[in-house]
């Protein structure tokens, strides 16, 4: 081990590691055991979604039947309690044949959080901080079901989980006044890409090149080349595919064509950004939606992130080599970088070339945080519930404590009802996602971190900024340890507080 580089060294560790989590130093009673258990978890899966699909049917409701619909919506698959019961128990079983004392331990052991208790410090840091903003949220809330009763001489009898979304789109709609249809016009797709393309150049130190002629699967796909800012060190090449054709997947979505890696020679790497816009017209262009424009600044930085990694060995390359609670984060940052601070650059009126008004820029960025308090706490919650019926060594009513933790977290009571919304939420019983609910609010806590603390700095140069993260983190991919990059980066461990002001 010693001989290895410390690229080799990581495969090696993570190599032993996979094995040993896959039963490799089990004997082969146990090894048995633990297929059985795994075969039992696979139908249990199944078992809870049939259960879902099979009572998918639909019922009408009135506005004032708010309650009745919330209540039958969350009193359907009740028997998925049970089936949800008994995935936690054979999963805590599974862990303690694997030498784990609980299912949260196993599942987090190879992520970027390592233990439950840091995923949990992290949940409770970001609860504190946000049950004030989240309370004040709620009081407006309660204002406007206050006048509504009023209105129509009913007495007030609180505020329920049912009446949250009817009420903060009327609190939306209140707030602002946004024509999102006018808003299109600023965000043609041609002069977003132009605009995006132009700040990942100056911010990587990098050169796009368009390709005249590409050999592509189909005409309207485009192929660049990406180079070294000074043209002379060839880095990889990216496909776009916007425009919609018959069985095209209707998402945006990024593909890693070639994973980039060393073999006597370096093997460059290949991605494609794949959408569905509508085609263009003769003499006008696509004009894009505000959420699709978020969507492709996003996956746009997944294209760069992969075509930016060095790691010598292609299992470490790109996105698919991260740990799932830190694949989001680089991503996140790059959005929300130029979502809140270089969208005036990107979005210009596709006839007159005016650039976006800045008070337009103002609300696009409020309604973002509009109801953010509650909306989070909603996610702390269903990521402490997670975490807790999974790290625990005792037998948990899964739909009790669902209900406990729910109105003492996310502040919003169901009346005293009893209510099965655990039932139909597949996030706990999936094997990909148990235990791991938290991964996304940790990719968020740490956007935010680097966003406020070094791209949103006073004073900073962005070059400065985007090379660094470039070579520290965006590099490395999968090779390095993801904590470790990120420490590296900001000079210090990463903290909730942030996210309080991105």
């Amino acid at each position: 081990m010693d001989s290895l580089s410390d690229e080799n060294r990581r495969l090696v560790e993570k190599m032993e590691l996979e094995y040993r989590r896959e039963g490799a130093a089990l004997s082969e009673d146990k090894f048995n055991e633990l297929t059985k258990l795994k075969l039992k978890l696979e139908e249990l899966e199944v078992t809870f979604q049939r259960n879902i699909d099979s009572r998918d049917e639909k019922t009408m409701f009135t506005r004032g039947e708010l309650d009745a619909m919330f209540l039958v919506q969350n009193n359907r698959c009740t028997d998925n309690v049970q089936v949800l019961n008994e995935a936690i128990k054979i999963r805590q079983e599974k862990a303690i044949l694997l030498g784990y004392e609980t299912h949260a331990e196993y599942a987090l052991e190879p992520l970027m959080a390592k233990t439950p208790q840091a995923a949990y410090d992290m949940l409770a840091d970001l609860r504190k901080n946000l049950t004030e903003l989240g309370s004040k949220e709620l009081e407006e809330l309660e204002q406007l079901k206050r006048t509504d009763m009023q209105a129509v001489g009913k007495i007030y009898e609180g505020f329920f989980e049912w009446d949250r979304s009817f009420y903060a789109n009327k609190l939306s709609k209140q707030k602002r006044s946004i024509n999102y249809n006018e808003l299109r016009c600023y965000f043609s797709l041609p002069q977003v890409i132009r605009g995006m393309f132009e700040l990942y150049q100056s911010l990587f130190g990098v050169k796009i090149v368009e390709m005249e002629n590409p050999s592509a699967w189909h005409d309207d796909v485009e192929m660049y080349e990406l180079w070294e800012a000074d043209n002379k060190t060839f880095i990889g090449h990216f496909y776009t595919d916007f425009f919609h054709r018959l069985g095209k997947s209707p998402h945006i979505s990024v593909h890693s064509i070639r994973s980039g890696y060393e073999n006597d020679t370096r093997q460059f790497p290949v991605s494609a950004i794949v959408a569905s816009f509508a085609k263009p017209e003769p003499n006008a262009p696509v004009l894009l939606h505000h959420n699709e424009v978020e969507m492709l600044m996003g996956e746009l930085g997944r294209v760069f992130q992969n075509m930016l990694c060095k790691s010598k060995l292609a299992i470490f390359h790109g996105c698919k080599a991260l740990e799932q609670d830190f694949v989001q984060t680089p991503t996140q940052i790059l959005k929300d970088y130029m979502w809140s601070h270089v969208l005036n650059k990107i979005a210009c009126h596709y006839k007159t070339g005016e650039a976006i008004p800045h008070d337009l820029v103002t609300q696009l960025q409020a309604v973002k945080t509009n109801g953010a308090g509650l909306s989070y706490l909603r996610q702390v919650f269903l990521a402490m519930y997670d975490l807790r019926i999974y790290n625990s060594a005792e037998t948990v009513d899964a739909n009790s404590l669902f209900n406990s933790m729910n109105t003492d977290i996310s502040l919003i009571s169901c009346g005293g009802t009893r209510t099965f919304v655990v039932a139909k939420l597949g996030y706990f019983i999936k094997h990909s996602l148990a235990s791991k609910y938290y991964a996304h609010l940790w990719s968020q806590v740490n956007s935010a971190d680097i966003l406020e603390s070094c791209f949103l700095k006073d004073g900073i140069d962005m070059s400065e900024v985007g090379l660094a993260f470039r070579s520290i983190v965006l590099e490395a991919g999968g090779s390095k340890d993801s904590l470790d990059g990120l420490t590296m980066f900001l000079g210090r461990e990463p903290n909730a507080r942030a996210i309080l002001y991105n």
